[in-house]
């Protein structure tokens, strides 16, 4: 009999489980996953199918135990047990390597980091492990034909917002925290209404209306642990700040509606020939006069 290997550590580590697939070669270990977390993907082996469901809304994080094993080229970990966990944060598991630039993931880790109030923090975890978030947030354009309207711009412009509100001067904890939220998630009904690949059939919905009731899960759960921030954000999210009567949140609003207009206005201007791109006015110069220098 063959004695385990009093060398080989195992190991526990989160993790976001994904692509499993059933395999016949032979080595023993019937199912292969992938472990995803901020290094990327790495191939692991399970005797235990690791998805007993389908249809989930979000991405399967879980406490992994495994221990090094090569099982073929590929796959170099051999799972063995998962203990899934929703309080896991996700910032840690999205992979470096999903931003379309170097330092796309880490910007956004760097605002979530920055936000004060921990309910804020858990419900964007929570909004960043819904599927689409995780994976295609760093990828979709954030217009089909206007600014941004590239492959990653949709985060390129959110993170700009973001980081903007995080900088404006004498504003307060509450609403600079909202704001970053509200900026990063302004435009993520998006997701579901075009990818980077064209438009999808939601389109004719309102996109605004599409976020809210796509992150409404994410917004039960934070209602439970502050309540006004949820009803803030759900104001903002759906645009229902906008109408008569919405003062309290309308500075918060103004700021971050402020911000999208100068972010896409920013990506616009030194695109020639765009039909958007907006008027500027030319740098003043004096090539006619020459004024004595003053003694």
């Amino acid at each position: 009999m063959e004695m385990p290997n009093p060398t080989v550590a195992v190991c526990v580590f989160p993790a976001v489980l994904a692509n499993p697939d059933v395999v016949d070669d032979g080595s023993g270990v019937p199912y292969r996953l992938d472990l995803v977390d901020a290094g990327g993907y790495r191939r692991a082996g399970s005797w235990m199918f690791p998805f007993p469901g389908k249809g989930e809304k979000y991405v399967r994080k879980a406490e992994v135990t495994a221990l090094a094993a090569a099982i073929d080229p590929e796959t170099s970990w051999l799972v063995t047990e998962t203990n899934r966990r929703k309080d896991i944060d996700v910032f840690g598991l999205i992979p470096d390597d999903f931003g379309t630039e170097p330092g796309t993931v880490q910007r956004v880790r760097d605002l979530v980091d920055s936000i004060e109030t921990p309910p804020l923090r858990e419900f964007l975890s929570d909004a960043f492990s819904l599927i689409p978030m995780f994976h295609n947030f760093w990828t979709c354009p954030a217009s089909q034909n206007h600014h941004h309207d590239y492959r990653g711009g949709h985060a390129l412009h959110s993170i700009e917002m973001a980081e903007w509100v995080a900088e404006t001067p004498r504003l307060g904890m509450v609403d600079r925290d909202i704001g970053i939220a509200y900026a990063l998630l302004h435009d993520v009904g998006k997701l579901w209404c075009y990818t980077e690949y064209g438009r999808k059939h939601l389109i004719a919905s309102d996109h605004e209306l599409v976020g809210v009731a796509k992150l409404n899960d994410a917004l039960e759960d934070l209602q439970e642990k502050w309540p006004s921030g949820a009803v803030s954000l759900r104001s903002l999210l759906s645009g229902a700040w906008k109408s008569k009567g919405a003062l309290p949140l309308l500075s918060v609003g103004k700021l971050v509606q402020a911000c999208d207009q100068r972010s896409a206005e920013a990506d616009l201007r030194p695109r020639t020939g765009h039909r958007y791109r907006p008027w500027m006015a030319t740098p003043y110069q004096d090539n006619v006069r020459n004024f004595p220098s003053r003694q």
